[in-house]
């Protein structure tokens, strides 16, 4: 997908004494910061999921959340930065989902199957919102994308709720590159081009190919 730098996407993170600070940045804030912070993320969520991304813009997100324009940037250097933390967050809450409840499936694949198939229904519930992820972490942002945070923090936590102590070689590799065939399937699923079944039926198909 195109970006389309506007004034929205602009770097404006040396506005604010705070910087842009979110998950994919993880600069340190203080209780009051971190609060401010997970209101702004949730303006913006609930403006992806009503009108996708273009509904998303700081000043829309400022007004509200009640707080000035300026504010916004203290947190974040840009609107795809903003979307891009908030769908991060979307998949830590899938992730602890997991954690409370792991799949107890006995075969490794089944229990990776189930993983992915949490994740793409979870696109499949607010395409919307899926949308304006996609749109953000493919932009030309930097900020708006963190291989490191995905691959360790995400991927990498996912397997090895799937994987339990199960040895399947090198599963870091694994959650990378079973990571890149679920977001090309995310970005099916959000635009229209895919059912939740064919993404599933994809996903299960690149998961037997890897875990015999």
């Amino acid at each position: 997908m195109k970006n389309h730098r506007t004034e929205d996407n602009a770097d404006h993170g040396a506005r604010g004494s705070e910087g842009s600070a979110g998950l994919l940045t993880e600069k340190p804030l203080t209780p009051a910061q971190r609060a401010r912070r997970e209101r702004l993320c949730e303006a913006a969520r609930t403006l992806a999921s009503e009108g996708g991304y273009s509904a998303v813009t700081m000043r829309a997100v400022a007004q509200r959340a009640s707080v000035g324009p300026a504010t916004v940037y203290r947190y974040f250097s840009s609107k795809d930065h903003l979307i891009a933390d908030v769908h991060a967050q979307r998949s830590l809450d899938v992730l602890a989902e997991f954690a409370a409840r792991p799949p107890r499936h006995k075969r490794a694949a089944d229990r990776v199957a189930a993983v992915f198939r949490r994740m793409l229904a979870a696109a499949a519930e607010d395409p919307e919102l899926a949308a304006a992820g996609v749109a953000a972490i493919n932009s030309a942002d930097p900020t708006a994308s963190s291989a490191e945070f995905w691959n360790q923090k995400i991927m990498a936590s996912y397997m090895r709720i799937a994987l339990r102590d199960e040895e399947v070689g090198d599963s870091a590799a694994l959650g990378e590159l079973l990571g890149h065939v679920f977001f090309s399937l995310m970005c099916g699923l959000s635009t229209g081009r895919m059912t939740l079944a064919q993404a599933n039926a994809s996903m299960d198909r690149a998961i037997a190919l890897t875990l015999h």
